[in-house]
């Protein structure tokens, strides 16, 4: 749709600058002219509304600041002008649907760029419910972009992406002294999944799979309403607005995003009627979440996984005797593997405040701590303090590594130097047993997922126990993690004429909620879980991941995805879960689905 368009050599957009322009000095720049065009399906709009912003690096969601004081135009093919007054270009002389920007307008290069078109006319009249972006992402690495696509798969890429750090359109933004890296990575991830340049999902890199069906069906959907007339003439848009809460279809693509398994959103899949429609629909899917998935060759029986400061995901290879690192979802997506420090059938990870990687070496008998670079720390790995069969690890902000033995029946404490603590191993006076997982809480106090008795033991930061509790019912106990208000989920099974997934909820003083077990949201023999940074806690089933609001469930009743036996769940800086799938040895990362938290979980805990 592209062709015969003589595109520009150069792009600055916002600051930057290439070739003759010179080099950024100020705040303020006259920058090249930018060109781009934007589609509503397959169709140009015309005389719709540009306009940049830059993301808000104070708060999460807070206002962006747009970039343009000028309104600029698409061409309509009439007399229609970019009135941009440092432009002077009719639009009339470009093809149908393009643009040009060009002018003075402010922004740094470390600021977060995105393009929205509002308004305009696809075909069906002037519809003012048309809303559609593009994220596109810092000033340095747009510079040299030829052409920028605006159509329904970007938008769509971008309102997954952005979604924990999004209201609406002129509202995208993140505390950068607290999530330095959040925002950036989600719109990494926004141009890994769709190709900003020529507005198709984007071609992966070899071992990535991406949800081009499922980002298709979603842009279908959203070019319903896009292509007709005005929203209260058009049915598809008045269907798509009215159950999504929204007034514009950007504003329903991020509804969707936030909601992907509520039954009325993902009903709108009727709203795919065109025929053929303007992307390559897939069949009615169980849900609308967008995930990432990786199977190269390196994965094999993936056992455990963590999150770096950066946004890197780290993950154990039980089968592999290795651990891979995974960057902060690059468009490469190129990985790393490490196999120092004697790793033999590595299964738990954890991260400490400076960044090295501790690991539970299962086979070995021992700890391996490695540092960002995948050197070993540890020589052959630490022994010290009865350690036996180590499942699960978890770091206090000290640096101390906490280890769950399950083999011996008790935890070991080890400081920073390897050195185990005088009280370690610590057994509870014979309360721990087969221990599975291990996690800490703001205070530093120790939760441990006690496999033997379906309990949650609670210790003092020094290995005192407190209290052990259950609700009676729970079996298993394959799992523990902590909120960062102090909610402890325990998850497991029940008994009864079947055995159904469940969950324990406690608080970190061992008061059980009397709710418990928890059940449905898709729980299915959870194994493993985590907690994002609005308190809900994610869960890795059999064949899909589940979302708890306490003891709500958010998830529907088969879960999110369709997993291969996930062994191991992490919540990243961007809201993105990542599983661990031991059944058919890949990663997948499901995007923007949750809240961010604070990497490592480390920083967040005490003592």
């Amino acid at each position: 749709m592209l062709a015969g368009l003589a595109l520009l050599a150069s792009v600055l957009l916002g600051g930057c600058s290439a070739g003759s322009a010179g080099s950024f000095t100020g705040s303020t720049k006259a920058v090249a002219v930018a060109q781009g065009r934007v589609f509503g399906g397959q169709q140009p709009v015309a005389g719709t509304l540009i306009q940049l912003y830059t993301v808000n690096t104070s708060a999460t969601g807070g206002a962006s600041t747009a970039l343009i004081g000028s309104t600029i135009t698409t061409s309509d093919g009439t007399n229609t002008t970019d009135s941009n007054a440092n432009a002077g270009n009719a639009n009339n002389s470009l093809p149908l649907g393009n643009f040009t920007i060009s002018g003075d307008y402010s922004c740094t290069s470390a600021t977060e760029v995105y393009i929205t078109a509002t308004g305009g006319n696809a075909g069906g009249g002037n519809n003012t419910a048309l809303s559609l972006m593009a994220a596109l992402g810092p000033c340095t690495t747009v510079q040299s972009t030829s052409f920028i696509n605006i159509n329904e798969l970007t938008t769509v890429a971008a309102v997954y992406s952005l979604a924990p750090f999004m209201t609406n359109f002129t509202h995208v933004g993140s505390n950068t002294t607290t999530n330095p890296h959040g925002l950036v990575n989600a719109f990494n991830m926004a141009n890994t999944l769709v190709n900003f340049a020529t507005g198709v999902v984007a071609t992966p890199s070899t071992g990535i799979t991406l949800p081009a069906s499922r980002i298709n069906t979603l842009g279908d959907i959203l070019a319903s309403c896009v292509n007709g007339s005005s929203a209260a003439a058009t049915p598809a848009c008045t269907t798509l607005l009215s159950t999504t809460g929204a007034a514009e279809t950007i504003g329903a693509g991020l509804a969707m995003a936030k909601n992907p398994g509520n039954s009325a959103i993902t009903g709108l899949f009727s709203l795919v009627t065109a025929s053929p429609p303007p992307f390559t629909a897939g069949s009615q899917p169980a849900d609308f979440t967008l995930a990432v998935n990786y199977t190269g060759s390196e994965l094999l029986s993936p056992g455990g996984v963590a999150i770096d400061a950066s946004g890197n995901a780290w993950v154990t290879n039980e089968a592999g005797f290795s651990v891979v690192k995974f960057p902060s979802l690059t468009s490469s997506f190129a990985t790393t593997t490490y196999s120092n420090g004697n790793l033999l059938s590595p299964r738990g990870i954890s991260i400490d405040r400076s960044g090295n990687v501790w690991i539970a070496n299962a086979g070995g008998n021992s700890v391996v701590e490695l540092n960002s670079a995948g050197t070993a720390l540890s020589g052959s790995g630490y022994t010290g303090g009865s350690i036996s069969t180590p499942v699960a690890i978890a770091n206090d902000s000290a640096g101390n590594a906490w280890v769950a033995n399950f083999g011996g029946n008790s935890i070991t404490e080890i400081g920073t130097t390897g050195t185990p603590s005088s009280a370690s191993p610590v057994t509870g006076s014979s309360a721990i047993s087969a221990p599975t997982s291990i996690a800490l809480d703001s205070t530093g106090r120790v939760a441990v997922a006690n496999s033997g008795t379906g309990q949650i033991c609670l210790f003092s930061n020094a290995a005192v126990l407190q209290s052990c509790v259950n609700d009676s019912l729970l079996i298993g106990g394959t799992a523990v993690a902590v909120s960062s208000s102090g909610a402890v989920a325990l998850a497991g099974a029940t008994t009864g004429t079947a055995i159904t997934g469940a969950f324990t909820l406690a608080t970190n003083t061992g008061t059980v909620n009397a709710a418990s077990p928890v059940t449905g949201g898709g729980l299915t023999m959870p194994v493993a879980v985590a907690y994002d940074g609005s308190g809900n806690a994610w869960f890795a089933n059999t064949g899909s991941i589940s979302e708890f609001s306490g003891t709500t469930a958010v998830s529907p009743s088969t879960g999110f995805g369709a997993l291969n036996a996930p062994v191991a769940i992490a919540v990243d800086g961007s809201g993105n879960i990542w599983t661990a799938n031991s059944g058919d040895n890949s990663v997948s990362v499901f995007v923007g689905l949750g809240t961010p938290v604070a990497t490592p979980i480390a920083a967040n805990v005490g003592p």
